[in-house]
């Protein structure tokens, strides 16, 4: 079966999720953003993010003039489908975020000859480029990903950060990635995943790696969540708590993190040169994506 992120060759043409994406352009893509940017091919950079994401549509359009790409604002007209505006286009770059799980996929199907998509969030399906900067933490950190142990904490069943971590880790060859949170907050099929569900918190704190995802309490309160203060009481992260971590354990977080839910203010306090370093990887992976498909110059 065919990748549609590749050609025939096996080159990539699109940017859609970790899964399934070979090592070697996982590893390309991490090392691209560590060095110097390349002279790339002069096209427009399409820019197809709504009004929510403007910090990460400011973001995509600076990094996009970086390399000399030509930023464009884009959005549907009312009637028009996704599948009409990528079908639409002149050849170039497209980074869309979309409500829609599979949204990118279905961009990359219907886009015009010459269109590359950069998925930069489709529902709660993929988020490649920050799941990638959390990688490129933990290589920063430990080099050796063989040997790592990695547990995420928190709401994995609607966090697409978490599922694209997971593939990139499993690309990588992290030696273990286990799960901690409420039952009710984590995906069917885990362990298909190569995921560990942990029994508890403490099990999962004895880990190198704790990647702590956010959890968005209004939306999924009810059932599924009966309160911030249970999910506080029972699973966050606290130091008293952190005290049962290894002592060289490293803290990731996925995402804005609120005091008093996920972590307290002194763990949130702590997190911020980590959260700084983390935006810092994902715009240079930004930059590192943009690059890569839009072909180097003539």
């Amino acid at each position: 079966m065919l990748n549609p992120q590749l050609d025939r060759r096996g080159e990539p043409i699109h940017l859609l999720t970790t899964e399934g994406l070979p090592r070697r352009h996982v590893e390309r893509l991490l090392d691209m953003a560590l060095a110097a940017p390349p002279a790339v091919r002069a096209q427009p950079a399409y820019l197809c993010l709504p009004d929510d994401a403007a910090t990460e549509r400011d973001a995509y359009s600076a990094a996009a003039a970086s390399l000399g790409l030509r930023p464009v604002a884009l959005a549907a007209d009312a009637g028009e489908t996704l599948a009409d505006v990528a079908a639409a286009l002149e050849p170039g770059l497209l980074v869309l975020r979309h409500a829609a799980s599979g949204a990118a996929h279905c961009a990359a199907a219907h886009a015009a000859p010459g269109v590359r998509v950069i998925n930069a969030g489709d529902g709660g399906h993929a988020d490649p480029l920050p799941a990638l900067a959390l990688l490129q933490a933990m290589r920063e950190a430990r080099q050796d990903l063989a040997n790592l142990s990695v547990t995420l904490v928190g709401d994995l069943r609607h966090s697409r950060v978490a599922r694209s971590a997971i593939h990139a880790m499993t690309t990588l060859g992290v030696a273990q990635v286990s799960a901690a949170g409420p039952g009710t907050l984590q995906p069917e099929g885990l362990a298909q995943l190569g995921v560990r569900a942990c029994a508890s918190l403490r099990e999962g704190l004895d880990a190198d790696v704790i990647v702590i995802l956010p959890l968005d309490v209004e939306r999924i309160s009810g059932a599924l969540l009966p309160s911030a203060r249970e999910y506080e009481h029972s699973f966050g992260l606290t130091p008293a708590i952190l005290a049962g971590a290894r002592a060289d354990a490293l803290l990731l977080p996925a995402g804005a993190l609120t005091p008093g839910v996920e972590v307290d203010a002194d763990v949130a306090a702590s997190l911020a040169p980590t959260q700084a370093r983390l935006a810092a990887f994902t715009q240079q992976l930004r930059v590192a994506v943009l690059a890569m498909l839009a072909g180097d110059a003539p």
